[in-house]
């Protein structure tokens, strides 16, 4: 065994003595290699470099010696002693986080802020270091970590201390350390994840297990609180978070045909000082915040919606349809799909789970009571994203009427586009409810003004690449047509949606629903046009180019939007065809130029600015209709006037309904 004492002022100045020395070494290093008119290699790769940083990496064992004795010298002596078996930085490590543990659980009506904010400060310099949380936890267990989490909701909750803050900012810090100790191998993270579960909801404890964490730490009616605190860092291993989601859905099961259902329990218990960012009106939910974290962690999401259960519980049906979540707006849940749908190795490797999963939930989440656009508005970005992500799914399920069912995942094939193999099937019926959530909120209007014009504006090239190969086909003439058809749909539906809700920061409704055209031709202008020398290289091949091009309008685009001076939308359904129509005009008559079919000696001035083809969002409002006539000019050999506009305001009107409904 070996004893070792620590003179805190002594080390701590050797700590201030390496640092300033390595940093002296380096910054004369520096001015030395630049003044130098030969290279100095030893003052970087070779002797003093290396001393540097040996300076460095030295450091470490410096700081957590010091650190370990500031938590040893409880009687404030500026020194202390520890014993161990070999004075290695790893023991030393596991020592200081044994001392965190008690330092931690120490805190309460007794302690004063200098108290407090040491602990804070050396979790804040620990926190990251996974072989420190690891101890730390460990010895702290979790039912002491629920029990700290107690008494600093207990003291926030009653005061304690001259700045409430200082204990807002120990949880945060308490929580950051656990999601470290969570990803540090050999740490058990499944079982800790479980029993951070039983400790926060009492019903899953024994009535001796209840007795006993009542005897160390202040109970109350809080646990929901404190769970979804806990569960709301995003960076939790993966075992950890399945641990946790696997006991809480157990207390759901179990509670669902018991005398108290869970969101009663969590109506009881979801209220307490520990900032969830919960409106003041509901309770929190720590299911909905483990939801996030599967959008955040979506390989495990899938896990967990898709292994086998012991009797045959299906998660997805009681998440997805049986269960409320209006406390926390659907978002939590509508995350978790979004994550676990776009993810790109849950895709790769379990393509039909994957999407099988995104088609019940869509079915199933459009038909709650509480999803809709005044009460699901934090689910607004996720189902946008959804719909965004499977647009060819949205598309043809407007093509294609087709009733309800139970969802699943299927083959797609679209003209122009290709065959998307293990695609979500969407019902008609569901998605006037999916558009009105997704465009309740400004981020998800812009998310399907984004869906809606790349969609559009792939099939426009790709039909406008095929003629370019052959100008004659009759079959691409009306598939031309066709492609008119299945975007005027896209764009009714979508008008019609974004109308039929109220966004914030929107002056009105005619307000929203130019913004959202506004924004359909500015992403519409983001979409590659395939030039003449790509077709030509590629041939007919270019018509199978797939859907994917990405199109990011940037940060607050439909704040921008809104505020815009551009000319307002008309309620009339009408004339909204109609405009709908000179710009798909536009668009059409752009990717014909641009791939070959229209020569460019053809192209008038007013479609180019400094030899460069415009983009439709560069057109001003009141210009759109003199410019569709001149882009009729071209567009008028393949699809006439008539054809354009019968098919495209046929299909927007199905779709758009009345403004006034």
């Amino acid at each position: 065994m070996t004893t070792v004492k620590i003179e805190i002022d002594k080390i701590d100045a050797a700590i201030t003595a390496a640092t300033d020395l390595a940093s002296a070494i380096d910054t004369q290093s520096s001015v030395a290699e630049r003044s130098s008119p030969i290279a100095l290699p030893s003052l970087s790769d070779s002797t003093l470099g290396k001393k540097s940083q040996w300076l460095r990496d030295h450091l470490e064992d410096l700081t957590t010696r010091r650190d370990l004795a500031v938590l040893l010298d409880t009687e404030g002596t500026g020194s202390a002693s520890y014993t161990v078996t070999r004075d290695t930085l790893s023991s030393v490590k596991d020592m200081l986080g044994e001392e965190l543990a008690d330092a931690v659980g120490d805190i309460d009506y007794e302690s004063d802020a200098d108290e407090v904010e040491r602990v804070s400060a050396l979790l804040a310099t620990w926190g990251q270091d996974g072989d420190v949380m690891a101890s730390m936890f460990t010895e702290l267990g979790a039912d002491g970590t629920v029990g700290a989490m107690a008494n600093i909701s207990s003291l926030m909750g009653y005061g304690g201390s001259d700045d409430p803050d200082a204990y807002a900012t120990l949880a945060e810090r308490l929580r950051t350390g656990l999601s470290t100790a969570s990803n540090e191998p050999g740490f058990p993270g499944e079982e800790f994840g479980r029993d951070i579960v039983r400790y926060s909801v009492a019903p899953m404890l024994t009535d001796e297990e209840q007795r006993a964490f009542a005897e160390n730490f202040p109970t109350g009616m809080n646990g929901g609180n404190i769970l979804t605190y806990l569960m709301q860092d995003t960076n939790y291993d993966d075992d950890f978070l399945l641990g946790a989601a696997r006991t809480l859905d157990d207390f759901e099961r179990m509670a669902k045909d018991g005398p108290m259902s869970a969101d009663i329990w969590y109506g009881h218990n979801g209220h307490g000082p520990l900032d969830t960012g919960r409106g003041d009106s509901w309770y929190d939910d720590p299911m909905a915040a483990i939801m996030h974290n599967f959008g955040e962690n979506p390989e495990a999401g899938l896990r967990f919606f898709t292994e086998d259960t012991a009797d045959g519980w299906d998660r997805q049906a009681y998440y997805f349809n049986d269960r409320s979540w209006e406390a926390d707006g659907y978002g939590g849940i509508s995350h978790a799909v979004e994550g676990i749908g776009t993810n790109e190795t849950n895709l790769r490797l379990n393509p039909s789970e994957t999407t099988g999963l995104v088609s019940r939930f869509l079915d199933q989440v459009s038909n709650s009571p509480g999803f809709n656009p005044e009460d699901a508005k934090a689910a607004s970005p996720h189902i946008a994203n959804l719909l965004q992500f499977y647009m060819p799914a949205v598309e043809t399920a407007l093509t294609y009427p087709n009733g309800d069912g139970t969802g699943g995942s299927d083959s797609v094939t679209i003209p122009n586009l290709g065959t998307f193999e293990d695609y979500p099937v969407l019902f008609t019926d569901d998605l006037e409810s999916l558009m009105q959530v997704a465009m309740s909120t400004g981020d998800g209007m812009q998310s399907i003004a984004e869906g809606t014009a790349s969609y559009q504006q792939t099939l426009l090239n790709n039909i406008g690449a095929g003629l370019a190969n052959d100008p004659d086909d009759p079959d691409l003439r009306t598939q031309l047509r066709g492609v008119l058809e299945r975007t005027a749909a896209l764009n009714g539906l979508a008008e019609y949606s974004v109308g039929q809700v109220e966004i914030d920061g929107a002056k009105d409704r005619d307000a929203q629903r130019q913004a959202f055209i506004d924004l359909v031709s500015d992403a519409t202008g983001m979409v590659p046009l395939p030039g003449a020398d790509v077709v030509g290289t590629a041939g007919s091949e270019i018509i199978d180019f797939a859907w994917g091009q990405a199109v990011d309008l940037g940060k607050d685009a439909s704040g921008e939007a809104f505020t815009s001076e551009a000319q307002g939308a008309t309620e009339n359904a009408n004339d909204r065809a109609a405009a709908g129509s000179n710009r798909i005009k536009i668009s059409a008559y752009l990717a014909l130029v641009e791939s070959g079919v229209i020569p460019r000696e053809e192209v008038p001035e007013s479609f180019l600015e400094n030899g460069r083809l415009i983009t439709l969002g560069d057109i001003p409002p009141d210009s759109m209709s003199s410019y569709a006539q001149t882009a009729m000019s071209g567009v008028g050999s393949y699809a006439t006037n008539d054809d354009i506009d019968g098919a495209y305001m046929r299909s927007f009107l199905d779709h758009y309904g009345s403004a006034e409904d």
